[in-house]
């Protein structure tokens, strides 16, 4: 397709994380994002099926872990494929099936990781629009505290899917949601290094020492790595999810 000349290749591989249960969500994903290039279809761990004293056993969890099943079986496919981008030696976009990509993800998202320092960790294409997004405006200078509506992006989700328009990277403090982005193999590392054993803990955020969270899914632990590495989200997003809870494979 025009304008995807590396996203899904050899050179930046393109992962989608989809259940083997969850035909019908591999399948609106496709159709909601045909426009896109090809992604592979990265089966997802199934929590359900875990045997959670084996992980206890290899390290891979820590007790106490009251993380649910879906917590467990989604950070466990992301941590698969961080190891994907550290054994290849190549970045790689992980987006999750509820994803809905703008028009010009492909070549924007190409772009904007041209854009980069070259030790650049992490860039979210997206983040949940029921949660704040901390970034620094100027980077390196001032730390600010974004607020979005979850309930205005659902209503005006096709003017998303159609709106073409320039798009930033702006430095990364903390996010929520991991619905797509792209991973360099020294910032899988971080994740790796930071987010095992996956385990209870308090999360604190240190742009405003105020906010305490509590570890689980994956997505809230890797607000422990995005301070400390070359972080970055784009801005307007290229992805975005309705993020209806009812649905979540997290719960």
């Amino acid at each position: 397709r025009q304008g995807c000349s590396l996203l899904g290749t050899r050179e930046m591989p393109a992962y989608v994380i989809n259940l083997d249960r969850d035909e019908e969500r591999w399948a609106t994903f496709q159709q909601r994002n045909s426009h896109c290039c090809d992604f592979t279809r990265f089966p997802a761990v199934d929590g359900r099926t875990l045997d959670r004293q084996e992980l206890l056993s290899d390290g891979i969890v820590a007790a106490p872990c009251g993380w649910s099943a879906g917590s467990l079986g989604s950070g466990l496919s992301h941590i698969a494929l961080w190891r994907t981008a550290i054994e290849t030696g190549t970045p790689i976009t992980v987006v999750e099936d509820d994803a809905v990509l703008a028009p010009d993800f492909a070549e924007a998202s190409e772009q904007l990781l041209g854009s980069l320092p070259e030790d650049w960790g992490i860039v979210l294409w997206g983040w949940n629009f029921d949660a704040y997004l901390w970034v620094e405006i100027p980077e390196g200078v001032a730390p600010c505290r974004m607020e979005f509506s979850q309930s205005e992006l659902r209503a005006n989700l096709e003017v998303f899917r159609t709106d073409k328009r320039p798009h930033v990277a702006i430095r990364l403090r903390h996010a929520f949601g991991l619905m797509a982005y792209t991973i360099s193999p020294r910032g899988a590392e971080a994740m790796l290094a930071t987010c095992l054993p996956l385990t209870d803990r308090l999360i604190e955020l240190t742009t405003w020492c105020d906010v305490v969270v509590n570890d689980g899914p994956i997505g809230i632990g890797m607000n422990r790595v995005y301070p400390s590495i070359p972080s970055y989200v784009s801005m307007p997003p290229l992805a975005v999810s309705e993020n209806l809870h009812e649905e979540s494979r997290t719960r």
